[in-house]
Order: structure tokens, then sequence, then C-alpha cells
């Protein structure tokens, strides 16, 4: 702390100042003019020009004085604050008074940090390791409490911003896509949309549910945890196709789309005799030489036979 007394002499080096063992009979020999002004560069002289920046700052005696009184009530009122603050060619125990009167813990384990409930939930639980290295790192830069909590916080932060930032433009694909799928269904069976939506989904339960035994020996249900995993496959256009398929080439499916609820497009029209043509193609590799006499053949003839109506309309 520089100290305004060690000043004293100097200044009282002015005629005004000294009396009559003040300056020399030729002038001022001081720094310190008769107003109490001091005079231009003053604090660039040998005595002071370690602390010539900060006491350049003065322009008056009256303000140096005040500026060491204010400075030395607040000195009084917490010693402990006032340390010299680090630079970079600062040594340990600089820092390490500076970290002391920042509020900086004595060791790591004087470290807290409040995780919220938000952080919890959408980035998960903490990760104690990694917030030990945390603490690590702040006790090597004398950070308080609160600085730790700031820094792991703001970090939090932008994790949770990039995390719903990621989740938006997810679910802006997710929809697009099924708004494509839709198209497509609606396209290939206009009216029949949701009866043929509703039973693939009946065709899936059928032929997908099955039980398999878990680690603990009860029972689990593969489709129902999918389902749990994934609710939106439920209304998911893709699957719906794909189920229809499926359900078309095993000669279960309960075709909607072309008469009793609605007009069939004619790409659904010929998407049905694709489908029921390499289902039939089976059955005959299948018993080629009773083919015929296949039920579902007969079955699959009947809905061609439809279809190829609907496709080449009588004129």
């Amino acid at each position: 702390m520089f100290n305004l007394f060690g000043l004293l002499p100097f200044l009282m080096a002015d005629g005004d100042g000294g009396g009559e063992s003040g300056g020399s009979e030729g002038g001022d020999t001081g720094f310190v003019g008769s107003d109490g002004t001091f005079k231009e560069g003053w604090a660039n002289r040998d005595e002071f020009k370690d602390n010539a920046e900060y006491l350049g700052r003065y322009k008056t005696v009256i303000d140096l004085a005040n500026g060491l009184v204010a400075t030395k009530k607040k000195y009084n009122k917490n010693p402990d604050v006032m340390v010299e603050i680090p630079s970079e060619t600062s040594g340990d125990d600089v820092r390490a008074a500076w970290g002391k009167a920042h509020g900086a813990p004595e060791n790591v384990d004087g470290y807290e940090y409040s995780y919220s409930d938000e952080f919890a939930t959408k980035l998960g639980p903490l990760n104690d390791e990694r917030l030990a290295g945390i603490k690590e790192l702040a006790k090597s830069k004398h950070w308080s409490s609160k600085d730790l909590q700031d820094v792991v916080d703001f970090y939090n932060t932008a994790m949770l911003a990039d995390l719903d930032s990621g989740n938006a433009q997810m679910d802006e694909m997710n929809n697009q896509s099924h708004d494509e799928g839709m198209a497509i269904l609606k396209n290939l069976w206009l009216d029949g949309t949701d009866v043929r939506t509703k039973d693939a989904l009946e065709h899936l339960q059928k032929y997908g549910e099955i039980e398999v035994k878990g680690k603990d020996g009860n029972m689990i249900n593969p489709l129902e945890k999918l389902l749990e995993e994934a609710p939106q496959l439920k209304q998911s256009p893709w699957l719906t196709l794909i189920m229809d398929n499926m359900a078309a080439k095993m000669g279960e499916a309960n075709r909607h789309g072309g008469g009793d609820t609605g007009a069939l497009s004619l790409d659904g029209v010929n998407s049905q005799i694709d489908a029921i043509n390499d289902r039939q193609t089976a059955i005959r590799d299948e018993s080629p030489v009773n083919f015929k006499n296949n039920a579902e053949f007969k079955r699959n003839d009947e809905k061609l036979n439809q279809l190829y109506q609907k496709k080449f309309p009588p004129k």
C-alpha cells in the first residue's frame, strides 16, 4: 500500500509548504505548487516511478489525501480483501491470497455445486467424476464456489440449448416424413385410409405379439416394449404400408379401400394387383400341381378379377 506520509518531506520542499526550512531562494524545488496542485510529471520522479501510473491519477494534494483516507477506511473494514490482483507473472502466494479474499475454499472438498431439476431431467444424472475434475480445476484457479456454480451452469445451459435445438430439428424432420407418408397413403387408398391403417396395426398386433423370458424370469412382450419406446409407430404411415403389404402377401388383408368405404386410386389398384400376383406366384411354387385347388389362390383370383375391372372399367 502506498504511504502518503512518505510524501511529506517532498511536499514540504515547496516554499509555501515548508516555511523557512522549505525551498531555496531562487524558486520552487518541490513538485507541488502553492495552490496544492501537483506539477506536471511529478509521479515520474525517481522516488515514485514504480507507482507512477497509480499516483498520476491525482492532480492535487487534497485528491491524494482523500484517496488514501478512503482506501484506509476500506482496508480497516476488512483487511483480507485488500490484496494484489494477480497477473500472468504473479506467484502462487499472490494467487492464493487473491483466492482467499475472493472466497475460494481451502480445499477441493469445500466446493459445492447445485444441479438443477431441469438439468437432471433433460441432461440426465450428474457425472460425479467429471464434477470432481472441475473442482480440481477450480481449486487450481482459486475460484470461489460461486465461480464454479456459474461456470458449470453456463456449460449445462449451453448443452441444454443444443439439445433443445436438436430435438426441434428432429421433430421437424419426423413431421415432414409423416406428412410425406400420409400423402402416399391417401393417394393409394383415398377414403379407405383410416380403416386400412387400423387393419394394418391389428395385423401387426396379431403376428407381432410374442413373449420372451427376461433376465428376472418374467415374460416380456417385445411388441409392447417397442411401442413403449416409440409410441409414434402406431401412427407411422410407413409401418402401415409395410404391414398392409405383409397382410396382402399372407392373404389376410381386409381391403376396404375400393368398395364399401371409398374409391381406390389407380396407383392403389396397381399396388394391390402386384401384391396379389406375388402371392399367387408363391402359391404356385409351393404346389405346382394342385395350386388351383388352393382356397387362398381361389380367393385371390376373385380379388384380381375385381381389381382388373376397376383398372379397366367397362365403357
